[in-house]
């Protein structure tokens, strides 16, 4: 099957990632989405947006990081995997990172879809500056 990851730009199509890991061998979709929201243990006060900056490799980095966690749980290649990750401006309720996995039984999907959001998390040189409602800022995600 395939994998697709990429670093977006643009807002995330949630219905465009699901239909992408959906197929006629597929039994089940499951699928994590992160979406920015109004407090973080971080922040002094309620957020109001959040500003993702990357490495410049960051967009190799997701696509190895994705390859490496889809061979190490699934390695007959049962599953289609669509990862992404935004940068830019984003507000309360906007998609910032989205994990889809399409598979013929849901322990796959429901195992390989947790572990990609893990290794994105853990491993993909990202960070956020949070903006608050009083007009402060601070940075999160710094030790990436």
């Amino acid at each position: 099957m395939a994998h697709t990851a990429w670093i977006a730009t643009d807002p995330i199509d949630l219905t465009d990632m699901l239909a992408s890991v959906s197929g006629p061998t597929h039994g089940a979709v499951a699928s994590f989405v992160g979406q920015v929201r109004d407090h973080d243990p971080e922040a002094s006060g309620r957020v109001v947006a959040l500003r993702y900056t990357c490495h410049p490799d960051a967009p190799a980095l997701i696509e190895q990081i994705v390859a490496r966690t889809v061979a190490e749980h699934d390695p007959a290649g049962e599953a289609d995997v669509a990862a992404t990750h935004r940068i830019g401006d984003l507000d309360v309720g906007d998609l910032a990172l989205v994990v889809t996995v399409g598979s013929a039984h849901r322990d796959l999907a429901f195992t390989l879809c947790r572990a990609v959001v893990e290794a994105v998390k853990h491993e993909l040189p990202v960070w956020k500056q949070q903006f608050e409602a009083d007009g402060s800022h601070a940075w999160s995600g710094l030790s990436c």
